[in-house]
């Protein structure tokens, strides 16, 4: 069955260790000094050569009332808001029968993405959806401690009693449908939720005793039996951070370019995929250009096109 795509832009970089004004969207999209490709030629390229079916929806733009509430400090509400609207765009690709590909934008932008898969495979079909969360860190910092772009899963799992965050139960993600790849940097309260919750983790040292292959064809087989649907968020940092530098929290030790290649082709192959999110890369840290084409490379994987 032919798959149709949307690119979904979420050029939010409010919430991190580092944020940025810049889109960092468009810096994928555009050809540049240093890189001789651009998502946008890509998709023609895979269009009309291929018979390919994208198109790039433009960016769901972070509103003058969204900047305000952050420059007061208010950033727990102005994630709600942003969350809302992204949520509906994403939206609008599942009714229109297409399959989303979100670009952040930082991580706290899954809040929006995952409950709007959660919205209308969970609630509206009753299916049984699991998440693929490819990082370094594990992002469900339950505290008050830190930047929320380190707190997505707590406030997707209902998990962060704080400044009145909860998610309905219809669209709240369970924690048996977590799958972490290539974690290696925890704080204290995410390795005890991990544990409390026995969320599946293949962290960097599973994969160093088991193998990547053994360790992908273990996840696949799981999300193969036991799911209706998978949705990827794939997190920059979850790539070595002592070659790929190109985010605000590069991590020493993590997935090569190959391995994250085939994990990215491995799940969006499957019948079962509904989509995915690229989030955390910021261009003006990509001096040499390589990280953008990895990230290029890695998108097309999911349409369906690796080498």
């Amino acid at each position: 069955m032919t798959s149709h795509f949307d690119i979904i832009g979420a050029p939010f970089n409010q919430l991190g260790f580092v944020t940025s004004q810049e889109n960092t969207v468009d810096g994928l999209r555009r050809m540049n000094e240093i890189s001789s490709v651009g998502l946008t030629d890509w998709i023609q390229i895979r269009n009309d050569r291929w018979g390919a079916d994208i198109i790039d929806q433009g960016d769901v733009e972070v509103s003058d009332e969204v900047h305000d509430l952050i420059s007061k400090g208010n950033k727990d509400e102005a994630l709600r808001i942003y969350s809302s609207h992204l949520k509906e765009q994403v939206l609008g690709s599942y009714m229109n029968n297409r399959v989303p590909i979100i670009i952040g934008g930082d991580h706290s932008i899954a809040v929006g993405t995952i409950q709007a898969a959660l919205s209308h495979y969970q609630k509206n079909r009753g299916e049984k959806i699991a998440i693929v969360w490819v990082d370094a860190h594990a992002d469900c910092n339950n505290t008050l401690d830190s930047n929320l772009h380190g707190k997505p899963l707590a406030l997707l799992m209902n998990q962060y009693a704080h400044n009145g965050w909860s998610v309905p139960s219809d669209v709240a993600l369970k924690p048996q449908d977590v799958f972490y790849v290539g974690l290696r940097d925890l704080m204290l309260c995410e390795y005890e939720l991990i544990e409390r919750l026995n969320i599946t983790n293949f962290d960097m040292m599973c994969i160093e005793q088991k193998g990547f292959n053994t360790v992908v064809g273990t996840l696949m087989e799981r999300l193969e039996n036991e799911y209706d649907g998978i949705y990827l968020s794939f997190d920059y940092d979850a790539l070595d951070g002592s070659l790929f530098r190109a985010c605000a929290t590069p991590n020493v030790g993590g997935l090569t370019a190959r391995e994250s290649l085939y994990l990215v082709h491995s799940i969006a192959s499957s019948d079962k995929f509904i989509g995915a999110e690229f989030v955390e890369y910021l261009p003006e840290r990509d001096s040499s250009g390589a990280s953008k084409e990895l990230m290029i490379k890695l998108i097309d994987a999911v349409w369906g096109f690796k080498s």
